[in-house]
């Protein structure tokens, strides 16, 4: 007797691209943040989604973001992986609010980052634009004895400003994204900008800029206290701060 082949129900094979659709969405919903952003071979299957899953943020206190970060080579530049996380790096900081981050605020161990303002930012609603763009391995090699201060904050310290003085121009080197080298003339808002996200590859956080000489911990504040400035003291809690809105620069100490 001849055989029979078996034939699949109709209702079997409108299953398979269900099943299918339905493991593509598992795959691509895994969240970047349970995996290492680094020495993982799965991310090159990653690397195409460039609207890749935002990892949560790293706050002070933990041990890893307040270290010192390791340099990017140069074929690691040019790897799917870490093209893919500059990304997300640029994504997490729309995400988030801010106008610049770095990669250890997402967990991301390396000398990177991603600063610009596009339109008013909620955060610095006073602040200016500025260029988007992307370094890596980033250096200041020289910056100006003039200083300015401003109200500065940050995503990795939430509910916190703090009054910081950092030098008014910086020139600073570095790689962009595609691995070529540029040196930047900086001035303001943006050699601020730069030197915040700097101090984040050094383990540094704002709080340790605030000078608290004399135990002058009230440049150090709340963020509800500026939603009520117009009672604040004239000249509290220093000339230069109590003049100065969220985003604007400060030639006043």
């Amino acid at each position: 007797m001849r055989r029979v082949p078996s034939v699949r129900s109709a209702s079997s094979w409108r299953a398979v691209p269900v099943f299918a659709a339905a493991l593509s969405y598992l795959l691509l919903a895994l969240p970047v943040a349970h995996l290492p952003l680094q020495g993982f071979s799965w991310l090159s299957f990653f690397s195409s989604r460039r609207n890749r899953a935002v990892p949560p943020l790293r706050y002070i206190g933990d041990s890893q973001l307040m270290q010192p970060q390791r340099a990017l080579t140069e074929p690691e530049i040019h790897s799917p992986e870490v093209q893919a996380n500059l990304d997300m790096l640029l994504s997490a900081m729309r995400k988030y609010g801010g106008i610049g981050i770095a990669a250890p605020q997402v967990g991301w161990w390396v000398r990177a980052m991603v600063f610009g303002i596009e339109g008013e930012n909620k955060r610095y609603p006073q602040a200016e634009n500025v260029p988007l763009q992307f370094w890596i391995n980033p250096e200041i090699v020289w910056s100006s004895k003039d200083r300015n201060w401003m109200w500065e904050g940050c995503l990795s310290v939430p509910g916190m400003r703090g009054w910081v003085g950092r030098p008014t121009e910086v020139r600073m080197t570095g790689l962009d994204r595609s691995g070529f080298s540029r040196e930047v003339h900086l001035v303001g808002l943006p050699a601020r900008i730069a030197q915040h996200e700097i101090d984040h590859l050094d383990g540094l956080l704002f709080p340790e800029r605030v000078n608290t000489n004399n135990n002058n911990n009230r440049l150090l504040l709340p963020n509800a206290a500026f939603d009520a400035k117009e009672t604040w003291r004239t000249h509290w809690p220093s000339p230069g701060s109590w003049k100065t809105a969220l985003g604007q620069l400060s030639d006043a100490p």
